[in-house]
């Protein structure tokens, strides 16, 4: 295993004045040196030298020699059994994952109250986000941390005038920095992020999106994580909860995609080793940790993933916190495709990335670590590729008339995936999900065009960051009144949570 970066590592810190908005020249070096700091550092753990082709040639080759073999009823037996078990030790793992004890809710130290809170800095990117900046700024105000003490940093493309405009109503009402991304390189959130960093003053940083409603105490739960966490922790991750599960059958189905994920799938792999595939928001670092490993990669697409898997190989470790951030699901399919083939491609890219050196790997993780990043990347959007790549060996079965094996192997995956969503929407409070569970293999089915999306990507524009719409605007042109959007503080008595 690595050793812990040395905390005093950085990125090449821009010029700051707390009295303003850093000046373009400022910016545009920051943006620079985002584009090529992880190439300096190592540039084999960079997605700047296009990664993730040969997994998508492995993939469609596996698809395609699996039903010609069919097709032409020659002998495949092994390579069935092989996808087929596969997609079965998946199943098994998020079965075990709900045989763990449902984590604790941590204690409340009143003792940190007589103890000065740190600057903290929450950095946001945004990008033709205008209509969510008066909710997202009402749900930081509400935050429980002193707001002398909290660094609000927007990262916004320097052509988005309408995002700016909106910001700048907020300005006599509420303190923050703008940082106006130029053109160049990658038009993505991590680029953004990296180029925004050197101008963040906080102790600790915080990430969301520009939907996002966190609970109240969420950075003050995250404080108290690294406070009574070991010395080489770097990063909490709080559980993302999806508000609007009954928009649509797309949107419900997601959240119970995000109650198993969160609820089951990372409390699994924090028993494991310390390494988790960070979720793209709602993440709270230790900023000396996230300067030391490089960042954010501004050409990789799940650029969470990416960094949670960096942190690990340095020695780092990450956790979970309980109190949820809850945000909007995509409620069309075709919303729902690009996102879920983005974050697929992204996964697509961060295994290929990190596997370019195998033995160093190995060495870094361990052996726990090492399962954990095959189980973590593969249960999560590349879940996909397994049970696309097993329904084609199933179906091999069944043309060689193997209808019992078959019938066993449909019926225990349908079963423990409707077990599994089960135990995720007790776990997350929401029984009213339960039904969305018996469903579930018919949304897996549903990846296989995110899966075909994230493929073409790869192959054709392995950076173009897909964005997600939101509020009206990802609602097929129908108009959204204000009453029907949730209250901010709304969704945060649907699991308990104090406000």
């Amino acid at each position: 295993m690595a050793e812990s970066p040395d905390k005093t590592g950085h990125i090449g810190q821009a010029p700051f004045s707390s009295g303003g908005d850093p000046h373009p020249d400022d910016v545009a070096r920051a943006m620079a040196q985002a584009l090529c700091r992880l190439a300096q550092i190592d540039p084999q753990l960079s997605a700047a030298k296009p990664a993730g082709r040969l997994l998508a040639t492995l993939i469609l080759v596996t698809c395609s020699g699996t039903l010609i073999a069919t097709l032409m009823h020659l002998d495949r037996q092994l390579v069935e059994w092989a996808l087929m078990s596969m997609a079965l030790g998946l199943s098994l793992f998020r079965l075990w994952a709900t045989l763990l004890p449902e984590r604790s809710p941590p204690p409340d130290l009143a003792c940190n109250l007589a103890v000065e809170k740190p600057m903290w800095t929450i950095l946001i990117a945004l990008y033709h986000e205008a209509g969510s900046v008066p909710s997202l700024l009402q749900a930081i105000g509400k935050l429980d941390w002193p707001k002398e003490k909290l660094d609000l940093v927007f990262a916004c493309e320097a052509d988005d005038t309408e995002t700016l405009a909106a910001l700048a109503l907020w300005r006599t009402r509420t303190q923050f920095t703008v940082v106006r991304v130029p053109k160049g390189g990658p038009r993505t959130k991590p680029k953004a992020l990296q180029t925004a960093l050197p101008f963040c003053r906080g102790r600790y940083l915080t990430v969301y999106d520009a939907e996002d409603l966190p609970a109240p105490g969420q950075i003050y739960e995250a404080w108290q994580a690294f406070q009574t966490g070991p010395a080489n922790l770097a990063v909490v991750q709080a559980p993302l909860v999806i508000w609007n599960e009954k928009e649509s059958w797309i949107s419900r189905q997601f959240a119970l995609d995000y109650a198993i994920w969160f609820r089951l799938i990372l409390p699994a792999l924090v028993h494991l080793s310390h390494f988790l595939p960070l979720g793209g928001t709602s993440n709270h670092f230790d900023i000396a940790f996230l300067r030391a490993v490089g960042g954010w990669d501004p050409y990789n697409v799940t650029e969470d993933a990416d960094l949670g898997i960096r942190l690990a190989r340095h020695g780092l470790k990450s956790s979970l916190i309980q109190s949820a951030t809850y945000e909007e699901g995509a409620p069309t399919f075709g919303g729902w495709v690009r996102q879920r083939g983005r974050w697929i491609q992204g996964h697509m890219q961060t295994i290929s990335v990190h596997l370019r050196m195998p033995r160093r790997l190995a060495k870094q993780l361990g052996g726990a670590g090492m399962l954990t990043f095959f189980l973590g990347l593969g249960s999560g959007p590349l879940n996909a590729a397994v049970m696309l790549l097993s329904s084609l060996a199933a179906l091999g079965q069944a043309v060689d008339g193997k209808w019992g094996h078959i019938a066993l192997w449909t019926c225990f995956m349908g079963l423990s995936q409707a077990y599994v969503g089960l135990i995720a929407v007790l776990r997350d409070g929401r029984r009213d999900l339960w039904t969305a569970c018996f469903a579930f293999p018919l949304y897996q089915a549903c990846q296989v065009p995110a899966l075909c999306r994230a493929i073409w990507r790869i192959y054709l524009s392995p950076s173009i960051w897909d964005k997600t719409k939101h509020g009206a605007e990802a609602r097929l042109r129908k108009a959204i009144s204000a009453k029907h959007q949730p209250a901010i503080s709304e969704p945060q008595h649907w699991i308990g949570q104090q406000p």
